[in-house]
């Protein structure tokens, strides 16, 4: 053996042990791009269902602390649909509308002989097609939906019959 092949030999080792650390290197990048890729959309559907169930958890909340006879109705603030929740204190009624705009949920206490409007209310949470519906005998509906178009439905029951 020459010193001619030891170099030939040497040099196509240099070139397998490169390539094989760029075809490891190229690997480790595309799986790593995967797992960005697959962690950014879990985040965002989290994110997308967290507000959307949340927003039904408060207002489910909200009904079972009114649940009394006359606590929970459906009315509306302006042309919006609202849960007219009634609270009767020493000095008065007061009134919570709970509604959305379609992007935003709100809530409103005010006693019960003052006018209301839709800009008076607070935000709540962003959420979007929020309905509240009476399916009657005592069940209330509600849903909302997530910027993903996924519905979350929830249907309740007053303990106090309405």
């Amino acid at each position: 053996m020459g010193k001619n092949d030891r170099t030939q030999t040497h040099t196509a080792d240099l070139l397998f042990t490169v390539g094989l650390f760029c075809v490891f290197a190229a690997a480790a990048f595309i799986l790593v791009m995967i797992g960005v890729g697959a962690y950014r959309n879990t985040v965002s559907d989290m994110q997308d269902t967290f507000s959307t169930r949340t927003a039904i958890s408060y207002v489910a909340e909200k009904i079972r602390q009114h649940d009394a006879s006359g606590g929970v109705s459906i009315g509306q603030v302006e042309d919006l649909p609202a849960l007219v929740l009634s609270d009767h204190l020493g000095n008065g009624t007061y009134l919570t509308y709970i509604y959305s705009d379609g992007e935003r949920l709100y809530e409103l206490t005010v006693r019960a002989d003052a006018d209301v409007t839709v800009s008076m209310g607070d935000e709540i949470m962003p959420v979007e097609d929020f309905t509240i519906t009476n399916a009657g005998g005592g069940f209330y509906e509600f849903s909302a939906s997530d910027s993903g178009g996924r519905t979350v439905r929830y249907l309740t029951h007053l303990r106090s019959d309405g």
